[in-house]
């Protein structure tokens, strides 16, 4: 079903506050799958955003900066196309494993979002994930978000390397189709990103290879070891990337 993101940022707050009823960030264990929640409005404060990569579909280059101006402006020039994705990765106090460990976040936006059966993200081995839709976003100021089925989530067996997104959700960016924002929550230390160019899709049954991004983590061994989960300290952002899109089609409306 699309949704129309079309809630101001306070009236979003006020909403969210009201009784959103969704749970908070699933755990997908290594050959377990979960029914990816959508954001329950808990309260974002700030993000460290560490990368951000993106896409088009038809393998034209992309570059983007990490602050929330760059970010918006990728996004509107991927929704106005035929179609692509933006990735970020950062640390968030919203992550359940602990804030400072990395969560990664992505959208896809563009006429050829709908065409996207699946995702998948490689490199994840070693560590533990939970994952998210509809945001956590990025800034208080820029709350978007769109209630509604996100789909479900899956990793494959051993080291849990392949997380897969399924039945994704869609909604509308400046009146382009576009997914839900996904955040994946993982327990990695910083020092674990790095970017090997895995990140693939199935579009229309043909898989497709995202060859020129794609976040993934060394393994716990080369990285030092995963972190402790610590309790979320005040002082970081909730990390994602739709809520900003959102906020700049609010901003044009």
């Amino acid at each position: 079903m699309i949704r129309l993101i079309s809630i101001p940022a306070i009236g979003l707050t006020l909403t969210l506050a009201a009784g959103l009823a969704v749970a908070q960030p699933a755990p997908v264990a290594p050959g377990g799958s979960a029914t990816v929640p959508v954001y329950n409005g808990r309260t974002p404060t700030t993000t460290t955003l560490i990368s951000a990569k993106c896409g088009y579909f038809s393998m034209a280059g992309c570059t983007t900066g990490t602050s929330p101006g760059a970010l918006l402006a990728t996004g509107e020039s991927i929704g106005l196309s035929s179609g692509g994705f933006l990735e970020a990765a950062g640390t968030t106090a919203l992550n359940p494993y602990g804030a400072n460990d990395v969560a990664l976040a992505f959208i896809f936006g563009g006429t050829g979002a709908t065409s996207i059966v699946s995702a998948t993200l490689s490199m994840l081995g070693g560590y533990s994930t939970s994952v998210e839709a509809c945001g956590p976003i990025l800034g208080s100021s820029f709350m978007g978000c769109a209630a509604g089925s996100a789909g479900n989530a899956s990793r494959t067996g051993g080291s849990g390397d392949n997380l897969t997104f399924a039945n994704l959700g869609q909604t509308t960016i400046l009146g382009f189709p576009a997914t839900d924002g996904y955040v994946v929550y993982t327990n990695a230390p910083t020092s674990a990103l790095i970017d090997p160019n895995n990140f693939t899709v199935v579009m229309d049954q043909g898989r497709v290879t995202l060859g020129f991004t794609g976040f993934g983590l060394k393994p716990p061994s080369s990285a030092g070891g995963s972190s402790v989960p610590e309790p979320a300290s005040l002082g970081l952002l909730g990390l994602g990337l739709l809520g900003l899109l959102a906020e700049r089609a609010r901003r044009r409306r």
